[in-house]
């Protein structure tokens, strides 16, 4: 070996060795704080205590969305969960100022959601690749026959309401405490929606359902009696659906149309698709969640996880 060679060598070793001397001194610190390190251990606590039972949640509906779209043969791509992306900010934009054609206020409206929920960017597009998932499976299984777009033809076409709601499990009775208080405050009723809604297809919409006909067979008849009764701006008391509590707010009654069904039937049928696959997309994901092994290798998750199993059990019992 040369001298030139021999000289770069000892000064690689000579600069290798302090960095070397240092990165074990700080063991896992993550930061140093006037001389003294914080560890990445308090830092992973601390997110496992926060926010680490819904991030594990919402990363095992994905593996299971991912799964069952794989046991079927279908294959995502990076443009299928752009698609959902932007299907869902149009939706958030929508909700928060009517319609939104300038890109920088749909993500406005998106930056201003994951505010209030208390998420990131990160968590959302996990939510976003889940639901790509999911929308293959449903939408290979959806048949549509003339009969069902004839009565979301009546549906759309006939007298209908408005309705926004707010939907609590029925487990979760300080929840509905908190919702029945921030509204007898005066607080706008898509706000509370926004923020504590636990139905994950509406509550970023400030809790705006389908405009529904009084004949719908797929709103609880309970829902639509209740929502047919009353005033617009009237909000209901709360009312128990199954496993859950709705409570209701009608916007407006919508007066019929005149319409033929086969000047309309393109229309109707893409009406059919945005409402029904959404509410099958749900379905799935609660169906592969509660016939999925899930067996939580970390303690304090582990004992979250079983809690919200107990939770929901106690919910589902008559």
């Amino acid at each position: 070996m040369n001298r030139k060679a021999i000289l770069v060598s000892a000064m690689v070793i000579a600069g290798a060795l302090p960095i070397a001397a240092l990165a074990q001194k700080d063991g896992d610190a993550i930061a140093i704080v006037n001389g003294k390190s914080l560890s990445r251990a308090r830092v992973v606590d601390l997110l496992m205590e926060s926010h680490g039972i819904e991030a594990m949640q919402q990363l095992i509906l994905l593996d299971l969305a991912k799964q069952e779209s794989a046991k079927r043969g279908f294959k995502v791509q990076p443009s299928d969960v752009t698609s959902e992306f932007n299907r869902s900010l149009d939706k958030i934009a929508a909700a928060a100022g009517g319609e939104v054609i300038d890109e920088a206020a749909k993500r406005l409206a998106l930056d201003t959601l994951l505010a209030q929920k208390g998420l990131s960017l990160a968590e959302f597009m996990v939510g976003m690749e889940r639901n790509a998932h999911l929308r293959k499976v449903v939408e290979s299984e959806i048949k549509i026959s003339d009969d069902l777009l004839r009565e979301e033809f009546s549906r759309t076409y006939g007298e209908k309401v408005q309705v926004r709601h707010i939907q609590i499990p029925a487990a979760e009775p300080r929840e509905l405490t908190d919702v029945i208080e921030q509204l007898n405050q005066k607080r706008e009723f898509a706000d509370v929606a926004r923020q504590l809604s636990r139905n994950p297809d509406t509550a970023a919409g400030g809790g705006e359902l389908p405009a529904f006909a009084f004949d719908d067979s797929t709103i609880p008849a309970v829902l639509r009696e209740a929502a047919f009764s009353m005033q617009p701006g009237e909000v209901s008391a709360p009312i128990r659906v199954d496993n859950w509590f709705q409570i209701l707010k009608l916007e407006k009654r919508i007066a019929p149309e005149n319409a033929k069904f086969e000047d309309v039937r393109p229309q109707v049928e893409q009406r059919f698709r945005d409402r029904v696959v959404p509410q099958e997309m749900s379905r799935l994901a609660t169906e592969l969640f509660k016939k999925a092994e899930v067996r939580v290798i970390e303690p304090k998750l582990r004992e979250k996880f079983e809690e919200l199993r107990k939770k929901s059990a106690a919910s589902e019992s008559p």
